[in-house]
């Protein structure tokens, strides 16, 4: 059962509940409620005037509060209005009042956010170990145990339990088959004590090694099976897609395999023997599939080494809902945990993924010369079914080529009312969140972003809203000859970026030669909105480098420590505060002072004692409305 739940309204008459069908000449209502967080859209039965307004007021029905204002929809087109309610408490009632001159009266609802109660399995528990267990037993006791977890799978009905106890499982490309229900869900976990890895490799390849091309330090084994991915000592190991590449090392790869159905080809790290390593390969694709699958909880697993084909991760969730995937790691899978089509209100919470040595490669090798490798530990495939209120959080996303992908690239299958907030995405080589594609209601919130290229990317974000807000980026840097920068704008899109809102983000490098914030050459976006960010740079402050730039940006705090710039917009250069203001028309009411943090070096940003951005910030309703001393602080950190 979907918690989506659609009011239609008629003009001229109070709400009445009709489920998801559409009635002529009405508009329509509808909500998503996540955790913390409640979308909403309003579908209008004609276009409205471009400076049509929404507004949305709420009160938390429990303790009969009065009604405060929240952040306005966005009219994301002609005939549709979207936004957000964003800082709520879970499992709560809510109490949502829209007013607009397109209405004729307010329009009320109540909504409950997800409740972070999750029920426990209360039926048979089934015991499995790779060790010790047999698929001719009951299953029922460890000294009973299944051998695999496929026998298990077939074996739980709703409400059971599987424990994994210690060892290696060589299984993969595993379907479930039953699903669970909200009060009786199907959980496999590991068992106490126990961290159970389930191993897409080989185990019964072992190359057998000649000199192929000693000149060129190339040795060859016999291989008939050609495989996506690679593996070296644990790490991934470049595939190249033709000899000669390998044989050249064409993309500056130190190391490197090809495969052509009757050889496995190599190249050793320093020119080394394979003697000295250890290579394996893949035989699974994915780890464990959901396809129209729910109520399912996936705890205290290690999925590694899933790329035999060419749609590998860990687990994927195929229109499968009300999945938790919690406590797992995710090694060299490329991507950990992938999501299509109507996939909805799925968890992912305090995970791992690591794709390890991805991030110190040649950026233009993953590219344009490699097989697979640009993917993220969370990706959502694009669909022409949108996916709603999935929730990604307190996870780790670490040592890949992007962090995370969440928007689907089809407008007609858009993300709607994504949460990804508390994680820490560290050391990707490009960029730590796309939102690349279509969406609608993401928010990306509470985040530490550090040593990236670029730390959010909205390129394009189209339809929108997208809220990035109080999130940490920290110490961007140059990739090859890309410059950093916290949040990426450009692409070459037909598509439109618009509805993109910064609020409260501390962006601070102190990497050399970086902007505070950087807009390259335009390509189409539009209500782009920036208040009470930090924007700290060791170049210039702010850099637009767009002959046009149709953003609204004020109340942030421009600084750089490069004692001879300032910023430079539309290809000219200023000096100080007020030459930008003056000649960019931008943050009128903008700062420019050394923030003064606590301890940097310690990833400690709260703004110190003496900073002049305590309470120098602007209301936003909706957004900071919990804000301390006579103004809200500038940047993610309220002192």
């Amino acid at each position: 059962m979907r918690l989506v739940v659609t009011v239609l309204t008629r003009l001229l008459s109070t709400l009445v509940f009709l489920g998801s069908y559409c009635v002529a000449s009405a508009q329509q209502i509808s909500w998503t409620p996540t955790f913390e967080n409640i979308g909403i859209e309003v579908l209008l039965s004609s276009p409205s005037a471009m400076d049509a307004q929404i507004s949305v007021s709420y009160r938390e029905e429990q303790v009969g509060s009065t009604y405060r204002l929240g952040h306005a929809l966005s009219r994301i087109s002609g005939t549709r209005f979207a936004g957000s309610l964003l800082g709520l408490t879970p499992g709560r009632a809510y109490s949502v009042r829209l007013e607009s001159s397109l209405f004729s009266e307010a329009q009320s609802f109540v909504v409950h956010t997800r409740s972070e109660s999750i029920p426990a399995a209360q039926g048979t528990v089934f015991h499995v170990s790779p060790g010790a267990g047999s698929d001719s037993n009951v299953g029922t006791s460890l000294g009973q145990a299944f051998r695999t977890i496929a026998k298990a799978l077939t074996s739980v009905q709703a409400g059971d339990k599987v424990l994994l106890h210690d060892g290696v499982y060589f299984e993969g490309d595993l379907f479930v088959w039953r699903s669970g229900t909200e009060s009786s869900p199907i959980v496999i976990e590991n068992a106490e004590g126990a961290t159970p890895i389930i191993d897409g490799t080989d185990p019964s390849f072992t190359p057998q090694w000649e000199t192929f091309d000693s000149e060129n330090h190339l040795y060859r084994a016999p291989c008939t099976v050609q495989p996506d991915k690679g593996y070296l000592d644990g790490g991934h190991l470049f595939r190249y897609q033709n000899l000669e590449d390998l044989r050249s090392l064409r993309w500056s790869q130190p190391s490197g395999f090809y495969v052509d159905g009757v050889h496995l080809y190599a190249r050793f790290p320093l020119n080394g023997a394979p003697a000295a390593h250890t290579l394996t390969l893949p035989r699974f694709t994915t780890a464990l599939t959901f396809e129209q699958q729910s109520h399912w909880q996936v705890r205290g697993l290690v999925f590694r080494y899933f790329g035999f084909g060419a749609f590998h991760r860990g687990i994927y969730i195929d229109g499968g809902d009300h999945i938790t995937i919690d406590r797992c790691q995710f090694r060299h899978n490329v991507i950990g945990v992938a999501l299509k089509r109507a996939a909805d209100f799925n968890l992912i919470q305090h995970c791992s993924f690591t794709d390890f040595p991805i991030d110190t490669w040649n950026w233009h090798a993953v590219k344009s010369g490699g097989v697979g490798y640009e993917g993220g530990g969370v990706f959502v495939y694009t669909s022409n079914s949108p996916n709603r209120g999935n929730v990604v959080r307190n996870n780790h996303f670490q040592t890949l080529f992007d962090g995370a992908h969440l928007y689907s690239a089809s407008n007609d299958g858009p993300t709607c009312d994504f949460d990804f907030y508390d994680n820490v995405v560290e050391d990707c080589l490009d960029d730590a969140v796309e939102t690349d594609g279509g969406g609608v209601n993401c928010r990306i919130y509470g985040n530490t972003f550090r040593s990236f290229l670029t730390g959010v990317s909205v390129a394009p974000a189209f339809s929108g809203p997208t809220y990035i807000v109080r999130n940490l980026f920290r110490d961007w840097h140059s990739v090859a000859e890309f410059t950093g920068y916290p949040i990426k704008f450009n692409v070459s899109s037909a598509f439109q970026t618009q509805f993109v809102f910064l609020y409260h983000n501390t962006c601070h490098t102190s990497i050399a030669g970086q902007n505070g914030f950087l807009f390259k050459n335009y390509s189409n976006w539009i209500d782009i909105v920036s208040r009470n960010n930090i924007y700290s740079g060791t170049d210039h402050a702010l850099e637009s480098q767009s002959s046009v730039n149709p953003v609204d940006f004020n109340f942030d705090n421009l600084f750089t420590t490069h004692p001879g710039r300032f910023a430079r917009w539309l290809g000219v250069d200023h000096q100080n505060l007020a030459a930008f203001q003056q000649g960019s028309g931008q943050e009128d009411r903008g700062l420019s002072v050394d923030p003064i943090f606590v301890d940097p070096s310690n990833d400690d940003f709260t703004l110190g004692e003496s900073s002049a951005l305590l309470d120098a910030g602007i209301r936003i309703q909706g957004i900071n409305d919990g804000f301390r001393g006579a103004a809200p602080d500038i940047g993610a950190f309220e002192r």
